[in-house]
């Protein structure tokens, strides 16, 4: 109430008293005096001509009143003088507020419907989030099954390469024990005619030039007596015969070869004897001489071959055939490394039999699971033997 009071317009509410009261009292002098004089307007009497200038003072009053107000106030001025306009206004912005509220229906149905939109969006999202949650962790179990896939893809494509390096070894042996079936067939028709004791390609000895201790090398005479010294005694031990009863013979320019040899200042130098063609007891045996530079290949106690994971109690023939299996990789990894073989053979040493069933025979008795180790017996240079020594340990 307090508020209402302090806000209304004292000022022009006092200014318009006060001219309403000196108006009034104006009128009120100036009906007394007429009234006295009795005059008389417009032929009217003097009672009636007091009660026109009253109301004229009235009139005066209004005017007064209204034209203080409508210069004190731009309300005012606009309730007289634009009452129709503002009116008109008004029932223009009444109709646009009703055009603005049925705006603002429509626009909160239609906030409410794309709210219901939003939620079924949010609510799709959230399961295309779920199934690309699922697809994720779906690729991350495939991206290791991949990858799982390509270890072993790699590890078949490397046990194919083995497969292909052990099959291109039985190839090459296979070809080899043909060649040697042939020149068996070959030498039966020799054998009919009489008793073979060398065969075309054979190596009937073999010696190693090198410096002496007295720092020389051998002379090609020495050479030579050396290879046939040892060719003779060998065949003498195969056909039963005294080493003088053996004649060999060189081939044209095998002597030269020898010859080089010796004078050369190189290092080790194999010297080989192989027969030329079959030979039948008591012919003279035809020999050319090869020449190989020699190395050392592999050092005393030199791991040839280790193989884990053989089982226990295996019988006889696995346990030869594990084992020749096992000999056999040694012989052709020691061919491959720089081993000469033996020409006729293609082999590059020896095991004893008795050597070979005890190790057999060990296998066989063996109540766990067993690991074979080769070992270089001693220095294996180029030519060769390759001996060898066997260990059968717990794996």
């Amino acid at each position: 109430m307090m508020d209402l009071v302090m806000e209304m317009n004292w000022n022009l509410i006092i200014i318009v008293i006060i001219l309403s009261a000196i108006v009034a009292y104006i009128g009120d002098l100036v009906g007394m005096r007429v009234g006295k004089k009795r005059v008389s307007i417009f032929g009217l009497r003097p009672k009636s001509t007091s009660s026109i200038i009253t109301i004229v003072s009235g009139i005066v009053i209004a005017i007064l009143t209204l034209a203080v107000l409508s210069a004190t106030s731009q309300t005012v001025r606009t309730a007289i003088f634009s009452m129709k306009f503002v009116q008109r206004q008004i029932t223009e912005l009444t109709s646009q507020l009703q055009s603005s509220r049925s705006e603002l229906s429509d626009l909160e149905t239609r906030l409410l419907e794309n709210q219901q939109d939003l939620l079924s969006k949010q609510f799709q999202l959230a399961a295309v989030e779920g199934r690309l949650e699922e697809s994720e962790t779906r690729l991350k179990e495939i991206e290791v099954e991949l990858k799982t896939a390509k270890d072993d893809q790699e590890k078949a494509l490397a046990s194919l390469a083995s497969l292909e390096e052990e099959r291109t070894r039985l190839d090459m042996e296979v070809n080899a024990l043909r060649a040697e079936s042939e020149r068996l067939r070959e030498g039966l028709e020799y054998v009919r005619e009489g008793r073979i004791v060398v065969f075309a390609g054979e190596m009937i000895a073999q010696t190693v030039v090198t410096v002496n201790t007295g720092g020389r090398r051998p002379s090609p005479e020495e050479v030579t007596e050396s290879l046939f010294i040892m060719a003779r005694t060998n065949i003498a031990m195969r056909s039963g015969t005294d080493p003088e009863d053996v004649k060999i013979s060189l081939e044209p320019g095998s002597m030269e070869i020898i010859r080089e040899c010796c004078a050369s200042d190189g290092g080790r130098v194999i010297l080989r004897l192989i027969v030329s063609e079959n030979t039948v007891l008591g012919e003279t045996i035809t020999v050319s001489v090869s020449r190989h530079e020699s190395r050392k290949i592999y050092d005393r106690d030199h791991i040839l071959a280790d193989v884990g994971g053989i089982p226990a109690q295996l019988g006889p023939e696995e346990a030869e055939m594990r084992l020749f299996t096992i000999l056999r990789s040694v012989n052709f990894r020691a061919q491959r490394d720089g081993v000469l073989p033996d020409p006729l053979r293609g082999t590059v040493g020896n095991l004893s039999a008795s050597e070979f069933f005890d190790a057999v025979d060990t296998l066989t008795h063996r109540e766990r699971t067993t690991r074979i180790i080769v070992k270089a017996e001693d220095d294996i240079y180029t030519e060769g033997p390759v001996r060898v020594k066997i260990q059968i340990l717990d794996d």
